[in-house]
């Protein structure tokens, strides 16, 4: 059944299997062991978020605490108040004072949204009631309240959550308590300015209504706290608090905590993170992960098995049958009841076998028909050299008959064919181009009674390169047909130049010139059957024919400029060797 299955079954589909089995157990391997063993950066993580949630609530609460002591210093400095508390003003004008005094103050508590009633605590108190935000109390009464410690023996002092009457009933509310003093330095009573808990505990929580954290005043008394954490047990174990702005530290099995100072005072603002909510969410995952990860290793490992022997049986069928390949004789050792990947490949094979018969009977076609051409062109080579062969004996027949004219024409006509036969290369050396192109204008000055001239020019640093063959003629020669044409004299220049670590070859004529621009154009793209050939040389050798330019001169006449890449001489490639 299992071969039955696997031998149609795609590799592609088994490969993508295992793969998903090795990638989830490659899966649950890292995360159940990242889970299980990152506590540690859990914690760091979760510290440095909460440090920097602290700090920003920490200046948000410094803020808060700063604009609640610049009123209480506006209260004490109040010109109307110390009138009033100097008592040596007449009744009227005392009632006066109180109202001036009380409408001060309610614009102070108006304009301060997190002030929620004014108390002050003086001799012989303007009466006033418990619905009023202004209120003044008998300074009598001052000791009886039990946050009263916090201001005997200070000019000021924050008090913690207590209990206040207000026009509201009795509400929670967190003061700052300012002393009272005369311009003389006398004491005169206290303000106290009361703001409610429940706002201060919102500006604490943040966005985390479950969040468990405690503010502290510099003596380590509590202010206000939110969440239902008992911490008093873990603050005598926080050492040295105070020695950095910001601070962590553990409780195994129990909390987290991290701290940080209030902005602009020695407050501390404490987070307690219970060690459950951090640590129990991974180990869950963990014990999760690393069961899947051993189940998914023990399938990995038998299905591996399995496909490891699957895979390798038909590989070693078709190695055996490869190894025991005889040289044009059928092979049927493979099997044909694959239908997989496997199959395909055992069906590629014995194609690829019938491809190699057939191109073994092509390559013997082939042989013979290559005997066959090397055989014509050995024949066909045999035309240029009796070509030679005669021109050699016309100049002999033409010297005899005293015919010196002919006898040189057909002797610069040799040199020609010599230099053009160049033993089959497609290369020459430029001397032996220039050679070739001077032996074409001694036969034109022979044949136009020396009314044509030339003057070819060689640059002293000129390297020995090579070019294409009989690249110069076509050019030279349209300059007599054409550019000479009805004209009784001419002048042609050739100058080779080493330019741009490049050869470039410039033929210039006083002929003519191309008559028009677009004629110009026809003749870059057109030209007679010479030119074409040297372009498409040109196109073969290096990829394009821009290295070839035709234009009208100035001074008259036409130029042509062709320029060559560096081919090296092999005399000079064997000297580099």
């Amino acid at each position: 059944m299992i071969n039955w299955m696997f031998k149609r079954f795609h590799i592609r589909k088994l490969y993508l299997w295992s793969m998903s089995i090795f990638a989830l157990l490659l899966f649950a391997v890292a995360i159940g062991s990242s889970y299980y063993f990152s506590v540690k950066e859990i914690i760091r993580t979760t510290t440095s978020y909460q440090e920097r949630l602290l700090n920003g609530l920490s200046e948000k609460l410094g803020a808060q605490f700063a604009s609640i002591e610049s009123v209480s210093l506006s209260v004490v400095r109040n010109h109307d108040l110390l009138d009033l508390l100097s008592g040596v003003n007449e009744p009227y004008e005392n009632l006066l004072a109180v109202r001036n005094v009380v409408a001060s103050l309610n614009t102070l508590t108006f304009s301060t949204p997190s002030i929620f009633t004014i108390e002050l605590y003086v001799d012989d108190p303007h009466t006033s009631g418990e619905q009023e935000l202004v209120r003044f109390m008998p300074l009598s009464q001052l000791k009886d309240n039990e946050w009263y410690p916090n201001i005997e023996k200070s000019d000021f002092a924050w008090i913690g959550e207590h209990q206040s009457n207000s026009y509201i009933g009795e509400v929670t509310v967190v003061s700052f308590a300012r002393k009272i003093y005369s311009t003389a330095g006398d004491y005169k009573g206290v303000v106290v300015i009361n703001m409610l808990a429940s706002e201060i505990r919102e500006l604490m929580e943040g966005d985390e209504s479950q969040a468990q954290r405690l503010l502290l005043d510099y003596g380590n008394r509590m202010i206000t706290r939110t969440g239902e954490i008992d911490a008093e047990p873990y603050l005598s174990s926080i050492t040295d608090m105070k020695s950095a702005r910001n601070g962590h530290q553990q409780f195994p099995s129990q909390f987290l905590v991290v701290w940080t100072y209030v902005a602009g005072s020695d407050w501390l603002l404490i987070e307690f993170t219970p060690w459950d909510d951090l640590v129990a969410g991974s180990n869950r995952m963990a014990k999760l992960l690393l069961i899947v990860g051993v189940a998914s290793f023990g399938v990995l490992v038998l299905f591996s098995l399995v496909i490891n022997r699957k895979i390798t049986e038909p590989i070693f069928l078709l190695l055996r049958a490869m190894n025991r390949f005889p040289v044009r004789e059928s092979n049927n050792l493979l099997p044909s009841d694959y239908s997989n990947e496997f199959g395909q490949i055992f069906h590629g094979y014995n194609k690829h076998l019938q491809k190699i018969e057939e191109l073994y009977q092509s390559l013997k076609v082939q042989y013979g028909k290559q005997k066959e051409a090397e055989i014509s062109a050995l024949q066909a080579m045999i035309n240029p050299h009796f070509l030679y062969n005669t021109l050699d004996q016309l100049n002999w027949m033409a010297i005899k008959d005293g015919n010196a004219k002919m006898s040189t024409v057909l002797e610069l006509t040799g040199k020609m064919l010599r230099i053009g036969l160049s033993h089959g290369e497609s290369w020459i050396h430029l001397q032996e181009e220039l050679e070739h192109i001077e032996c074409y204008m001694q036969i034109q000055q022979i044949r136009l009674d020396n009314r044509i001239r030339y003057e070819i020019e060689l640059d002293e640093n000129m390297p020995d390169c090579l070019v294409p063959k009989l690249t110069l003629q076509p050019f030279v020669e349209n300059c007599i047909r054409h550019g000479f044409h009805g004209r009784e004299y001419g002048h042609i220049h050739i100058q080779c130049a080493w330019i741009n670590e490049a050869l470039q070859i410039t033929i210039s004529d006083d002929g003519h010139g191309l008559p028009s621009p677009d004629q110009q154009l026809q003749s870059k793209t057109r030209g007679g059957y010479g030119i074409r050939n040297v372009r498409e040389r040109m196109q073969a050798f290096f990829g394009s024919d821009d290295g070839i330019e035709i234009k009208n001169r100035p001074e008259g006449g036409t130029q042509v400029i062709l320029r060559f890449p560096w081919v090296e001489a092999p005399d000079q490639r064997e000297e580099k060797r």
